[in-house]
């Protein structure tokens, strides 16, 4: 569902929806992500009752997450004219959800290897979470780490650089139309000033 979702919405939005992306199918796959993230952090505090060593990091990330999904529900997703200026944060949030998708499918697949491995060597049992003492399957690591750190670190590092460069160009062009309008009042008042040094 988590690479399902947002490549169907991102696929529909040129197919069906003319590039706009409609607000009640973002809003559906933002809901999706509140209770995909709720259930995950309620899972591992029943773990955690049942005895099972999950470091507290992981339900503080879910719970961050689950408040990183309500706050999303609240975006306001333009429509028509010119939507697809309007969603582009939507779009690039989508394409993001892709990748993260592809990491967690990879990584998950290897952890229950892992568990797999440590239930048979008899350093586990079903309860249990995978940590890091014995190796999973040969060359599942080759594969997800580089996912893991590099591919998902570069999208993130050029979608971190896009929205400082777009920051920073908006803030500019704010601050030169602020000192256009400026000299122009300087400008106004000074011609006002001759004219009545000229009357008197």
């Amino acid at each position: 569902m988590f690479l399902l979702f947002p490549s169907i919405l991102l696929l529909l939005r040129w197919w069906i929806w003319d590039g706009c992306l409609p607000a009640l199918a973002v809003q559906m796959y933002q809901a999706w992500l509140l209770f995909l993230y709720t259930s995950f952090a309620l899972r591992e505090n029943v773990l955690i009752v049942n005895g099972s060593d999950i470091r507290p990091w992981w339900i503080y990330h879910h719970y961050l997450a689950m408040l990183m999904a309500l706050v999303s529900l609240t975006w306001e997703i333009k429509g028509q004219p010119d939507c697809s200026s309007k969603q582009r944060g939507v779009q690039l949030f989508l394409r993001w959800a892709i990748m993260q998708g592809i990491a967690m499918h990879l990584q998950n697949r290897y952890q229950r290897q892992r568990l797999r491995t440590r239930i048979a060597l008899g350093k586990a049992k079903r309860m249990d979470v995978v940590a890091g003492e014995t190796a999973g399957v040969e060359g599942q690591l080759l594969l997800l780490y580089p996912v893991l750190f590099t591919l998902q670190v570069v999208v993130c590092g050029i979608l971190l650089v896009v929205m400082a460069v777009g920051n920073f160009v908006n803030t500019m062009e704010t601050l030169m139309l602020k000192l256009r309008f400026k000299a122009k009042m300087k400008r106004a008042k000074s011609r006002q000033d001759l004219s009545r040094q000229h009357q008197n």
